[in-house]
């Protein structure tokens, strides 16, 4: 991350307190960063910003400033910001876990066919695709990964994920860059195709 925090408001500044330093650490850098970028694009001032972003919990703006959504992992994070409901999720390409043990744990039975065939490099692939790409539509529909993560479904190379048990359906943009993967979850009725993706 980088060294320099920017501006949050007294409200976030007292959770910083409450915090571990680690944990307050990624607080004050994820929020300063989305009052910097929204503060760019609409003029407003970072502390005019009517952002609700408590930790642990979606954050939040108010009817008529659309709808956002945070990731980030070890180095980068990304930031969903849309007039419709939206979900991200972001990680590195080089993360370390045990692909097919991961994949039996936490997907569906048909998921877990496509992993067959596979050599391990392509599974973990494959497997860290599937879970922003899930995590994504969790944050999506405000759900907890715990009990969502086995209900979205997403076939490989599909440009839609559902959910089981509510009937959800939500659009899915999926594409890696430099060292990341990540995902956005889009309402379906959307009539833009591809989101405006804006690298610093």
């Amino acid at each position: 991350m980088p060294s320099k925090l920017l501006q949050i408001s007294s409200e976030e500044k007292k959770w910083v307190q409450k915090l571990t330093p680690r944990r307050g650490l990624s607080y004050h850098f994820s929020r300063g960063c989305l009052r910097h970028v929204m503060s760019n694009m609409t003029g407003l001032g970072p502390l005019e910003i009517p952002l609700k972003a408590d930790p642990g919990a979606p954050p939040s703006l108010p009817e008529g400033f659309g709808h956002i959504s945070m990731s980030h992992c070890s180095d980068a994070l990304l930031i969903g910001w849309s007039s419709a409901k939206i979900g991200v999720d972001i990680e590195r390409k080089d993360r370390q876990f045990q692909a097919h043990k991961l994949s039996k744990r936490f997907f569906s039975q048909s998921e877990n066919c496509e992993m067959k065939n596979l050599t391990p490099s392509q599974a973990k692939e494959l497997v860290l695709k599937r879970w922003v790409i899930k995590e994504a539509a969790i944050k999506w529909h405000h759900g907890k990964i715990a009990t969502n993560l086995n209900q979205w479904v997403w076939k490989n190379k599909s440009s839609f994920a559902y959910h089981k048990k509510l009937g959800h359906k939500v659009n899915i943009y999926e594409q890696n860059h430099d060292q990341w993967t990540y995902a956005i979850a889009l309402n379906g009725d959307l009539s833009t195709h591809q989101p405006i993706i804006c690298i610093h």
